[in-house]
C-alpha cells in the first residue's frame, strides 16, 4: 500500500472498527446468547466485550513493538521467512474461510426475508462485486465510507428502542439466575459477533497517531460495539414474553420490529435489513481487503488490488458449498477453534517470542 495514499486518521481507526465488528452477527445475538446464558445474556455479551478488550491489549501490545510493520511482515520477521509464510499462507485462508461464512449467512438472511425465489449465487455474487469495488482503490477510500456509513447505525438503535413501547422490564428477572460459567459460555457466542477487531493487526502502521492514541481508538470502537450489542440483546429480553419465545426465533429483532410500520415505512422489518446489508457489506469487505493483503506481502507484490479478484471469486465458490443451515454449522463449528489461534494465541506468542528476542523489535522491514 501507498503509505501516503493509504493513512488514516485515528478517528476514522475508530470507525473502520466499528464496522468491521458490527455485521452480519448482530441478527441473531439475542437468540444464539439467550440459548446458554437465558435472562442474562445481556451480561454475557457485557463479558464478551471485556474478553475481547483482553485481546486488543495483546494484539496492540504486538502491534506497538512493531509500529511500521503488519502481521504479515511481523509473522515472516519473528519466525522466519519458511515458517513465516506458512502463516501467512494459513492466515490468508482463514481471513477468506471467515469472509465466506459471512457471505453465506447474508444470503440465508435474504433468502429467507426478502428473495425468496432469487438464486442465491446472485445473491453471493452481486454483494461480492460491491465489495470489491469499495476495497480496489485504498485504504483512505475505504475509511471514510466507513465513516459515513457508521451513523446508520443510530436508525437501527431508533428502531429497536421504538419496539421498546410495548416491552415488559419485568421480563428480564430473575438477574444472575445462570452461574457465572455459564454466562461466560455465552459470551463465546457473543465474542464471535464482534469479530473485525483484529483488523488493527493490518491497520496499525497505517494510522497517523500515537501507540497510546491508537489503543484509545479501538477500545473506544469496543466500548461501542459491546454497548450497542449488550442494548439489543436485552431489548429482545424485555420484548419476548417467555423464553421459549426467543430460542424459538433466529432473528428475533427482525421479528420485533415486523409488528410496526409508520405512515412512510410499511415494512419496517424490510427497511432494517436494507441498512443491516450496509454493515454486511463493511464487513466482508474487510475480509477481502485482509486477505488480499496477506497475498500481496505473500508474493511481494507491491498492489493489492490485482489479487481481489481471486480472494472475491475463493470466497464465492466456498460460499457455495454452505448453502443451508447444516453446512453453515460445520462451517462456524470449524471457525471457532480458527478464531482462537489466529485472533488470540498466535499473537500472544509472537508478543512473548518479541520479549524473549529483543534483537527481533528492531527489525522495520521495507515495504
Amino acid at each position: 500500500m501507498n503509505a501516503k495514499k493509504d493513512s488514516i486518521s485515528n478517528t476514522q481507526l475508530t470507525f473502520m472498527i466499528i464496522q468491521s465488528q458490527i455485521g452480519v452477527g448482530i441478527l441473531s445475538l439475542p437468540h444464539d446468547v439467550s440459548l446458554v446464558s437465558k435472562n442474562d445474556g445481556w451480561i454475557s455479551t457485557l463479558i464478551a466485550g471485556l474478553i475481547v478488550q483482553v485481546v486488543i491489549f495483546v494484539i496492540w501490545g504486538l502491534c506497538s513493538r512493531f509500529p511500521s510493520l503488519t502481521i504479515f511482515e511481523i509473522i515472516p520477521h519473528l519466525l522466519g521467512k519458511g515458517l513465516g509464510k506458512v502463516i501467512v499462507a494459513s492466515y490468508i485462508v482463514y481471513g477468506t474461510v471467515t469472509g465466506s461464512l459471512v457471505v453465506a449467512r447474508y444470503s440465508q438472511i435474504i433468502d429467507i426475508w426478502i428473495l425468496q425465489k432469487t438464486p442465491n449465487w446472485i445473491l453471493i455474487i452481486s454483494m461480492l462485486a460491491v465489495c470489491v469495488y469499495l476495497v480496489k482503490d485504498n485504504l483512505r477510500s475505504m475509511a471514510r465510507f466507513y465513516v459515513l456509513v457508521t451513523p446508520l447505525l443510530l436508525v437501527l438503535f431508533g428502531l429497536i428502542t421504538y419496539t421498546l413501547k410495548d416491552a415488559n422490564f419485568l421480563y428480564i428477572f430473575p438477574i444472575g439466575q445462570t452461574d457465572i460459567l455459564t454466562m461466560i459460555k455465552g459470551a463465546r457466542e457473543s465474542a464471535f459477533s464482534m469479530l473485525g477487531f483484529e483488523f488493527m493487526l493490518l491497520l496499525y502502521p497505517y494510522v497517523q497517531a500515537s501507540g497510546a492514541r491508537k489503543l484509545m481508538a479501538i477500545s473506544t470502537a469496543n466500548i461501542f460495539v459491546t454497548l450497542f450489542y449488550t442494548y439489543m440483546v436485552f431489548a429482545s429480553l424485555v420484548y419476548f414474553e417467555t423464553r421459549q419465545d426467543i430460542y424459538l426465533t433466529p432473528q428475533p429483532l427482525l421479528y420485533m420490529i415486523k409488528a410496526y410500520s409508520f405512515q412512510v415505512i410499511e415494512r419496517t422489518d424490510l427497511f432494517f435489513l436494507s441498512i443491516w446489508i450496509i454493515s454486511v457489506a463493511t464487513s466482508i469487505a474487510t475480509w477481502l481487503f485482509f486477505s488480499s493483503n496477506g497475498l500481496k506481502y505473500l508474493f511481494g507484490r507491491g498492489s493489492y488490488s490485482g489479487f481481489l479478484p481471486y480472494i472475491g471469486g475463493a470466497v464465492f465458490i466456498t460460499a457455495l458449498f454452505a448453502n443451508d443451515e447444516t453446512a453453515l454449522k460445520k462451517f462456524n463449528d470449524y471457525l471457532e477453534s480458527a478464531h482462537y489461534v489466529f485472533i488470540a494465541i498466535i499473537p500472544l506468542l509472537l508478543l512473548l517470542i518479541s520479549f524473549l528476542f529483543p534483537s527481533k523489535r528492531l527489525g522495520d522491514h521495507a515495504k
